[in-house]
């Protein structure tokens, strides 16, 4: 199990906050930059809570540019951005890349032939390519600290990019589209197919295993770092009310096929990473990923548990619906129910923070995390992220249900397929 161990600075008692910056900024002298915020979990409005550090500073956020067309800007964070050599992929199903997409239209390869985004036959599956970066973060008193470095640093660990051996990755594939099932019961990555519903955790496990070895739920340590990137881009806790809401309001009884209830089909969408619209019932983008954008299905993410309230994580994607083999976090949620809004997030070292209730719950679909929370402190439950096209804003990038087992099955739970490539290889 990869440990990580805080800098005996950060564990003294009574730490001022100025004295935690200082030492990050330490951290920073050598080669490259680091990039990060302040998250105020006192303060409610979305925008203040965030406050930039490091060579954040001076930046301007991302927003969206034409709600109408989905077009987002990145504000000045564009080469930011690049670094994280964040471009389309076809990939074989062993986490080799076998040829770029071009950015605009993931019906073309580079050199505009067709490609094969929607092709079930092809062997492996649509994935945009995510550049290991170092995260360090921390969380002292209300202020929660993350800066990112793609410079291995003390107190800056490869969140999310490391597998079930403990190998360190050069980045990850992550899925442009929702997993979806096909007819040898295999979760592929492609556009044009029906996102899987109406399954158990069990079944999605056994249908992302069968696409090969490197194959994972999409969760664990690279949500938790993208959740904090997309913050740290939008300058805000309310990530959808900057760059698009998704899918979030498009829930339709009478939609097909039957049963789908307003979640539709994977599809292309263009404007290169981001595709950003406020209607809240069209398919957004981020990182060029539906998934990350559209918020119209809960992700199911086995490797953050809640077991009897306690949080337990695994920061290597194993898989193991008990959490015995889980690091145990000492973070407990205090009662059952829902819907909550949290307005604290606690840092867990080596993963990334998880909401708790902190004298109450402040929050709103548009104050403190503007993300709804659901809870059963009885059992084990696996973590559901994003939210669904049922629960309009309630839904976001910080959106967590854990109040199902793993038995639970609904319309609006499905899965995404990470893809790890094998140590060494990079797109």
């Amino acid at each position: 199990m990869l440990r990580i161990t805080e800098p005996p600075l950060l564990d003294r008692t009574g730490i001022k906050i100025v004295d935690a910056l200082n030492y990050i900024g330490k951290q920073a002298g050598g080669e490259g930059q680091t990039w990060g915020f302040i998250e105020d979990n006192d303060i409610l409005d979305p925008e203040k809570r965030i406050t930039y550090i490091g060579d954040a500073v001076g930046k301007v956020p991302m927003t969206i540019e034409d709600a109408a067309t989905g077009r987002v800007n990145e504000g000045t964070w564009g080469g930011f951005i690049e670094m994280l050599d964040n471009h389309p992929w076809m990939v074989n199903f062993d986490g080799v890349p076998d040829y770029r997409l071009q950015d605009n239209d993931y019906t073309k390869k580079l050199d505009g032939s067709a490609s094969d985004v929607s092709n079930t036959n092809y062997k492996g599956g649509a994935y945009a390519w995510i550049r290991r970066i170092y995260k360090s973060e921390t969380t002292i008193g209300s202020k929660r600290i993350v800066s990112f470095s793609f410079v291995k640093r003390d107190n800056y660990e490869p969140i999310g990019f490391v597998d079930s051996d403990n190998n360190v990755l050069e980045g990850v594939w992550i899925p442009m589209f929702y997993g979806s099932p096909d007819s040898n019961g295999k979760m592929r990555s492609l556009a044009g197919m029906q996102p899987s519903y109406n399954h158990d955790t069990n079944y999605e496990h056994t249908a992302i295993s069968a696409c090969g070895a490197r194959h994972r739920f999409y969760g664990g340590g690279i949500a938790k770092t993208l959740e904090d990137i997309e913050i740290m881009l939008c300058k805000s806790s309310n990530v959808p009310g900057v760059i698009g809401t998704g899918n979030c309001s498009g829930y339709n009884e009478a939609a097909t096929p039957a049963g789908t209830n307003g979640v539709l089909a994977n599809a292309v969408l263009g404007n290169g990473r981001w595709f950003g619209t406020t209607t809240g019932k069209q398919l957004n983008k981020y990182f060029h990923s539906i998934v990350l954008g559209s918020y119209q299905q809960w992700m199911r993410d086995p490797y953050c548990l809640l077991v009897n309230g306690e949080y337990k994580v695994s920061k290597n994607y194993t898989y193991d619906l008990s959490g015995n083999s889980f690091e145990a976090t000492g973070i407990k949620l205090p009662e059952s129910g829902g819907i909550f809004y949290p307005h604290f997030y606690k840092t867990i070292p080596g993963f990334g923070s998880v909401p708790i209730n902190s004298d109450g719950y402040k929050g709103s679909t548009s104050l403190g995390g503007c993300d709804g929370l659901w809870v059963n402190i009885s059992g084990v439950m696996v973590s559901l992220r994003f939210g669904s096209c049922y629960y309009g804003l309630d839904s976001g990038p910080r959106s967590l249900g854990v109040n199902n087992g793993a038995g639970n099955a609904s319309w609006n739970f499905g899965a995404a397929d990470l893809l790890l490539p094998p140590a060494g290889v990079s797109a």
